[in-house]
């Protein structure tokens, strides 16, 4: 437990008065082992600061100074106090609960209270003072995803004051750049999509940076007589739940899947979902989310309605080798998600795909076991010596065609495997 203090002692012993603060200084607080650490430091020369600590790079991280180093073993950050002393420096951060800073000799700097409201779980801007969303409306959402992830309410004087401010200052809110925007809304997103938007809305912020997500409010399914945006937010719903019961890779795209897949929509059979595609793609770009995040919403998006239908293994073999199976697997999870929100008949095809899906997977983990973890029995090499080719593009097809007859059953050994590349060769 005792590891920060020992690492806080040491940038001491390396020259310089600092203070354990921000979020590292919240989890102490709230009785947690943080993994990295932020320190507050008196002004010092963070180049020979990282000389005396053995390790260590400058960096600039939201226009100040930054010293990222390794000490007795945990990453640390060493940032300027901003201000003439640590409770100035106190004072200038968002919320009071990120607003207490610890010493080395374990005394604790709280001028505003902030353990008193980690423990009464409540978010409270420092000080009461809008100023601080004012000088920056980001706080705002920021606020939001912290309220969700940590499962905290927010300070009355707090939420009054926002919602006043965003209905006086909309343009102000809105004017936030994008990408700022995108790298709270995925940390919103990442763990607790469903009670980040719904906090969202209930802030009537989706105006402000989605407004097509607002739209579906205005679209009512005829079958069920709700509208779309319930829709949406039961399927948030039930993605929340898949995202805390079972480990998903991708937990990002998943969730970020979620929020898009009826954005744009006018009903609940959407028909092409390239024009939702197309706007997920385009927001998620101006939030500057990861290209591989984009990348994987699109072919989920694209793809998951698909197995709402039965699927034979050849078309899921197909999708495996195209796509990736850890792809696959994560579309066929939000097709699930989306039968169980919509309530579809379906929800038993898309059980019966997935077992198709696991015989297939079955077969591939049948030849890493057999070859000492090698995904084909045979290496291109090994299949041009057989049919006498040279590199190229028919080496490519034989063994593209090989993996096919491995996933769906028809190849399951290496001599099987031998024969099948001779009757391919004849007919080449």
């Amino acid at each position: 437990m005792r590891n920060y203090m020992s690492a806080l002692k040491r940038v001491e012993e390396a020259g310089v008065k600092a203070w354990l603060v921000g979020d590292t200084a919240r989890m102490i607080a709230m009785g947690l082992q943080p993994e990295s650490l932020t320190l507050a430091a008196e002004s010092c020369d963070l180049k020979a600061l990282a000389a005396n600590l053995g390790n260590g790079t400058i960096d600039v991280l939201g226009g100040f100074p930054v010293l990222r180093a390794t000490v007795l073993g945990m990453p640390v950050e060493v940032f300027p106090l901003q201000g003439g002393s640590i409770e100035e420096d106190l004072a200038r951060r968002d919320f009071s609960m990120n607003a207490v800073a610890f010493r080395s000799d374990g005394g604790v700097v709280d001028p505003f209270g902030g353990r008193h409201d980690i423990r009464n779980r409540v978010i409270r801007l420092t000080g009461d003072n809008i100023d601080l969303v004012r000088r920056d409306p980001l706080r705002i959402v920021r606020m939001l995803r912290f309220a969700a992830e940590l499962s905290m309410d927010i300070f009355w004087k707090t939420e009054t004051d926002v919602r006043d401010f965003i209905e006086a200052n909309p343009e102000r809110v809105r004017g936030t750049a994008p990408e700022r925007w995108g790298r709270e809304i995925l940390l919103g997103m990442r763990s607790c999509p469903c009670t980040f938007v719904r906090l969202c809305d209930g802030y009537r912020l989706f105006p402000l940076f989605l407004p097509e997500f607002e739209e579906l409010k205005d679209r009512v399914e005829p079958r069920t007589g709700l509208t779309l945006f319930d829709h949406a937010m039961t399927m948030l719903q039930v993605v929340q739940n898949r995202l805390r019961i079972h480990k998903i890779k991708e937990n990002d795209a998943f969730a970020l899947a979620g929020l898009f897949c009826r954005v744009g929509t006018k009903t609940l059979d959407a028909g092409d979902p390239q024009p939702v595609v197309r706007l997920a793609s385009g927001y998620l770009k101006r939030w500057n989310i990861p290209s591989e995040t984009i990348d994987r919403v699109s072919a989920i998006i694209t793809n998951y309605r698909s197995l709402h239908e039965p699927r034979t293994e050849e078309e899921l073999c197909g999708d495996v080798l195209r796509y990736g199976l850890e792809a696959v697997k994560m579309t066929l999870e939000f097709a699930s998600c989306s039968a169980l929100a919509e309530r579809f008949p379906s929800i038993d095809i898309v059980k019966g795909n997935r077992w198709r899906l696991e015989q297939v997977i079955r077969r591939f983990d049948s030849v890493a076991r057999r070859m000492d973890g090698a995904s084909r029995f045979l290496t291109g090499e090994e299949v041009m010596d057989l049919l006498k080719l040279s590199p190229g593009r028919k080496v490519g097809e034989v063994l593209s065609g090989l993996d096919m007859a491995v996933g769906i059953g028809h190849v399951s050994s290496r001599s099987e495997a031998e024969a099948w590349v001779l009757r391919r060769g004849s007919a080449l």
